[in-house]
């Protein structure tokens, strides 16, 4: 089957629509993001890691995460059920396409492809755009280690605060 370049064009527009809406917005002083009141949240999944702002990702990337937490990203990261149900609540409740979604939040699940249900914050057009200008070599530093270490850079993560001015960069 030929693929006409109308078809191509379509495509492209598909895939970069999306990501240039979310780069009109300035995150800034709009990058504080609701986080869950209940405390399982940061104790339970910011023990590990950073307690991520659930308006980083819609529902349906919140609901596969918590349906796989037996092989979270390599590890065994199983809740008794009441609680990964509770979790599991609060991030949809709290999600990028939820209906308390801020303009911010809309504009981050409206870039992730329908259909998508990805799990790495990294991955997702308001990532790759806000982080577009750290070179290479600031995410090799010890104290960062890789882009999904949130907490490195943006001091109060697991408060859902991600502005500018906060950002404190490790040497």
């Amino acid at each position: 089957m030929a693929v006409t370049a109308k078809q191509l064009m379509l495509l492209g527009l598909s895939l970069v629509l999306p990501v240039a809406w979310v780069a009109r917005g300035h995150a800034g002083h709009d990058a504080i993001f609701p986080m869950p009141e209940d405390k399982a949240y940061v104790e339970e999944c910011g023990s590990c890691h950073t307690a991520y702002a659930p308006g980083l990702l819609p529902a349906r990337s919140w609901d596969r995460m918590m349906a796989e937490l037996h092989r979270h990203f390599g590890e065994d990261a199983s809740l008794e059920p009441a609680s990964r149900a509770r979790l599991a609540a609060a991030l949809r409740g709290l999600a990028a396409d939820s209906a308390g979604a801020n303009m911010l939040m809309r504009r981050i699940a409206a870039a992730v492809p329908a259909g998508s249900t990805t799990q790495r914050i990294t991955e997702t057009g308001f990532f790759k755009y806000m982080h577009d200008e750290v070179p290479a070599a600031i995410w090799k530093r010890p104290k960062i280690g890789n882009p999904a270490n949130c907490g490195a850079c943006h001091v109060k993560a697991n408060e859902g605060r991600y502005p500018e001015e906060e950002v404190r960069i490790p040497k």
